[in-house]
């Protein structure tokens, strides 16, 4: 049995000195990462709920590259979700001798986790910039028209699907344990980790291929449009619809270029896992975290920064809430002036009583 240097142990930190009664003291990438969530992850949750409940009322938000968010966000948070536990469990002793017990369970759980959840991601991302080559340069193709037409519920699906069939082989070759109950450290057979390193490899590096062609016709096509459109009369709508597909695909490879430094961060990893000296790539796995933690919540912030379908919803969201506040501030002050009229009525009526009766 060996520690597992791709995935299984890539949460493995530092000061394993300690005594098992202590628990492992964070660092600042742990408190970058604690700091993101914290902020980040209730936007994000807000934002997919959004795009949910939106679906029955916004045709925008029903086309698949939507869909292929909300999968993605899932994923995202999952991945969140997973390795907070873990950290809760390590650096807070939380949970830790709970997780311990349910062990070859729970060691095989998290060793699978990492590496499962890492080519979900990357199979999305390559699913999102598929979607946006054939709404940019196949938009009149019989693929893109059937992907269109498809229900979203079986494009999620086949996100998942995929990724789990790609990642089949490793899963079914896990061999792990738990190294103790404080620092929770996975160690992986051999066999397990060639598995999970040419399986997560071997998927990126395909996704990667694919995507650097499927982004040099996406420029070309987006270039040789606006050669077309230089001098010429556009509509309006033809305008926003072209700039809007550009911040779209912007948006798209961004996450690319993060899915990149994730991947070259685990080739590092592996690299150093087979060096005589651990400490280097203990090091070297503290940014774990910062890495694979930025993967999911870059796609928030992009939501947010160059997504104007989301930018409107979240307006029209709080200025309805503002009207809303501005007519229950009315309704109260009208319900003021009636109850202030009333009252002077009754006064009035009161005082017209008493003048009867002195002239009486």
């Amino acid at each position: 049995m060996s520690t597992s240097p791709l995935f299984s142990a890539d949460i493995s930190e530092v000061r394993l000195q300690k005594s098992p009664r202590d628990m492992l003291t964070p660092t600042w990438q742990m408190d970058l990462f604690i700091f993101e969530t914290l902020i980040l992850i209730p936007i994000y949750i807000f934002i997919l709920l959004g795009f949910v409940v939106s679906r029955k009322r916004h045709k925008t938000f029903q086309s698949p590259y939507y869909t292929l968010m909300v999968s993605q966000g899932l994923a995202d948070i999952c991945t969140i979700v997973i390795y907070s536990s873990l950290l809760a469990a390590r650096y807070f002793s939380f949970g830790n001798i709970l997780i311990y017990s349910l062990s070859p369970y729970s060691a095989m759980a998290y060793t699978n986790s990492g590496p499962f959840m890492f080519t979900l991601r990357g199979v999305g991302v390559f699913l999102i910039t598929t979607q946006r080559y054939l709404t940019v340069c196949k938009s009149h193709g019989t693929f893109n028209y059937q992907l269109n037409h498809c229900p979203p519920f079986l494009i999620g699906l086949g996100h998942w699907f995929i990724a789990l069939l790609i990642y089949l082989p490793a899963l079914l070759h896990t061999e792990t344990r738990f190294e103790n109950e404080i620092t929770l450290l996975t160690i992986a057979s051999r066999t397990h980790l060639q598995y999970t390193s040419i399986t997560v490899m071997t998927t990126y590096l395909v996704a990667c291929i694919s995507v650097i062609f499927m982004y040099s016709q996406i420029i070309i096509v987006m270039i040789r449009a606006r050669k077309v459109d230089h001098g010429v009369s556009i509509t309006v709508k033809t305008s926003n619809k072209k700039l809007k597909d550009a911040r779209l695909t912007l948006h798209v490879f961004i996450l690319v270029i993060f899915c990149f430094i994730s991947f070259f961060f685990y080739i590092g990893e592996y690299i150093l896992a087979y060096d005589e000296d651990n400490t280097r790539v203990r090091a070297f796995r503290l940014y774990y975290p910062t890495v694979s933690g930025n993967l999911s919540f870059i796609n928030p912030i992009m939501l947010l920064t160059l997504n104007k379908d989301v930018q409107n919803a979240f307006c029209c969201k709080l200025k309805v809430c503002g009207h809303l506040d501005e007519q229950k501030k009315n309704l109260f002050r009208l319900s003021e002036t009636t109850n202030n009229t009333i009252t002077c009525r009754k006064k009035r009526g009161e005082i017209y009583d008493g003048m009867i009766r002195i002239f009486e």
